[in-house]
């Protein structure tokens, strides 16, 4: 299993909707972690499972939730770029990939 990394501007988007769902229900915020930790976890065991969006990014989608997780994968670590919600511009994980 490679060494998954979430970048800052993802951990950012990870706090903000944590936030968003806290401030309506504990149980659906802990629901968001806990879909969230099975695709972090699915994409440090076979990242090559999901599909190329762009270039190297591959997206993966949350169940139960209208969240993307957008990332790259490298030959010794995934970088996880983006938790993008659903009904965002798709412009928004293209500025994320960056380098």
């Amino acid at each position: 299993m490679r060494d998954v990394r979430i970048r800052a501007r993802a951990r950012a988007e990870i706090v903000e909707a944590v936030e968003w769902y806290e401030a309506r229900s504990r149980v659906a915020s802990a629901a968001f972690l806990d879909a969230l930790d099975v695709v972090l976890r699915e994409i440090g065991e076979t990242p090559e499972r999901f599909p190329v969006v762009q270039g190297q990014l591959r997206r993966v989608l949350l169940k139960r939730f209208p969240y993307a997780v957008y990332y790259k994968v490298y030959p010794n670590t995934i970088s996880i770029v983006g938790v993008i919600h659903g009904r965002r511009h798709p412009s928004t994980w293209v500025r994320h990939a960056g380098p």
